[in-house]
């Protein structure tokens, strides 16, 4: 080897061994600060607050979940109720106009039993009736056996009657 070689080789050894602390020196400044006793403390509270935060967060989440699925839950129970009462409301109003048509039928059928009866006769059952049934009898009636039957009323029975007439039919 030649002496100019030879320096080469030397000077760059020694420019590697003399310069080697300062990059390290370099590299550690620019690196996170780990070991010193605040940063890492400060940075381990940061982090402590930070996990209690999502738990809480992940707590809150799953409690909404399950009122979520508790109002599902509930709103479908609701419907099902809903429903039903949907259904037993339309099975009353059907049962109601069955009765009422029943009545209706048989309110006729009284009201012919009672225009071949004597009129006093008559006057003296129908006083003795629910005031509604009694005017419905006398409504089916024809108006001649009618009059006749409120012609043998006392005369504050025979009035109530008729003036239920008109409230009856507005009903």
């Amino acid at each position: 080897m030649t002496v100019s070689h030879r320096t080469r080789i030397l000077w760059a050894a020694s420019l590697l061994f003399i310069g080697w602390p300062v990059f390290t020196l370099a590299e550690n400044a620019f690196a996170p600060e780990t070991d010193s006793p605040q940063g890492s403390v400060a940075e381990r509270r940061i982090e402590a607050a930070i996990q209690m935060e999502l738990k809480n967060l992940k707590t809150r989440t799953q409690a909404l979940e399950k009122r979520e699925m508790e109002l599902k839950t509930l709103r479908t129970e609701v419907d099902k109720k809903l429903t039903e009462l949907e259904k037993t409301r339309a099975e009353v109003s059907r049962l109601l106009q069955r009765k009422t048509a029943q009545e209706a039928v048989k309110a006729k059928a009284l009201s012919k039993i009672y225009e071949k009866m004597d009129p006093a006769n008559a006057a003296s059952v129908l006083a003795g009736l629910e005031l509604e049934l009694a005017v419905e009898i006398l409504q089916n009636m024809k108006v001649k056996a009618a009059g006749r039957i409120l012609d043998n009323l006392d005369a504050k029975t025979a009035a109530r009657l008729s003036t239920s007439f008109p409230a009856l039919a507005r009903d």
